[in-house]
């Protein structure tokens, strides 16, 4: 019963501006008052915190808050269509070297893992192979103002450190394009540039907004970034490869169309103590600050969280 008084009250609250004690209401030209401090066994501040706290999880599990690069606000509707994440962030464990995720009977049930690339130089993979699971290493890339396709100067060095150490790898490359053919174009320079390496990972779209005024992406359209990526990640997968997306909270809410791009594993970026987003992500970048013994610097650290189909 006391449930079923609270209920009633909260929805009362979401429908009238009720932060005072007291409030008049007419019905059939009859005036009534009504007080929530005759209502026993609640007061009016434990009420309004209960209605307050019941308007952020409505509104928390309906929209995303987005601030754009320019400090606009965006609130983004959450999508039916894909499936949400059941994880209890409270179980993230960030007490050792690496996050990880413990499970119902108290293990870690995430992996470890890193993404590098020639930015990190020369890598001792020995090392790294006593720490990590798993590592994703760059192929190339397309310059984000001429447009010029490259290959990674350690791409070859660290496939062979880490085939050699017995990691298992995965390889990503950063996209400029800015059509449906120029991501194709890109998916095929990394396809005839994998050479002969085994891949236990799939191959990575990097998709981001290099936040430069010269950059040849600035003026498309979210429909523009989502054929750009598509035509990455289309022709990956009609190769037989596995086919990912990485970017960041920020890419993903605002540039693409995310439904479309959900047919593919999630690789999500965002740097904080655990994740506000909604849906399911294959992977969690959560740091682009990371310390792992062989290798000089700083480095992206990785959680995988669940299986990648």
């Amino acid at each position: 019963m006391k449930k079923r008084l609270l209920f009633f009250i909260i929805i009362c609250l979401a429908s009238v501006n009720f932060w005072g004690c007291q409030k008049d209401y007419y019905g059939k030209g009859q005036p009534f008052t009504m007080s929530t401090d005759k209502l026993s066994g609640y007061s009016n501040s434990e009420i309004m915190a209960l209605s307050a706290d019941n308007y952020d999880r409505f509104m928390h599990a309906s929209y995303l808050i987005v601030t754009d690069k320019f400090g606009e606000v965006h609130k983004i509707k959450i999508s039916a269509n894909i499936k949400r994440h059941e994880w209890d962030f409270s179980n993230l464990d960030s007490s050792g070297m690496f996050k990880n995720y413990i499970g119902e009977d108290g293990t870690a049930v995430g992996k470890v893992g890193i993404d590098v690339s020639e930015h990190q130089g020369v890598i001792d993979w020995e090392k790294v192979a006593a720490n990590v699971d798993f590592a994703f290493i760059r192929l190339g890339y397309r310059g984000y103002t001429g447009g010029g396709l490259q290959l990674d100067g350690y791409y070859s060095a660290n496939m062979e450190g880490a085939a050699a150490a017995g990691i298992p790898v995965g390889v990503y490359f950063y996209s400029q394009a800015v059509t449906y053919e120029e991501g194709v174009e890109e998916a095929n320079f990394v396809l005839s540039n994998l050479g002969d390496y085994g891949l236990a990972y799939p191959i990575v779209l990097d998709r981001e907004d290099p936040m430069a005024e010269d950059a040849r992406t600035n003026d498309l359209s979210a429909e523009q970034h989502t054929a750009a990526a598509l035509g990455f990640l289309d022709t990956i997968a009609a190769s037989g490869h596995r086919a990912m997306m990485y970017t960041n909270r920020l890419y993903y809410s605002l540039y693409v169309d995310i439904e479309q791009i959900y047919k593919y594993p999630i690789w999500f970026a965002q740097y904080a103590d655990e994740p506000d987003w909604p849906y399911e992500f294959a992977i969690w970048q959560y740091t682009e600050s990371g310390e792992v013994p062989g290798i000089y610097g700083s480095v992206d650290l990785n959680l995988q969280m669940m299986d990648i189909q």
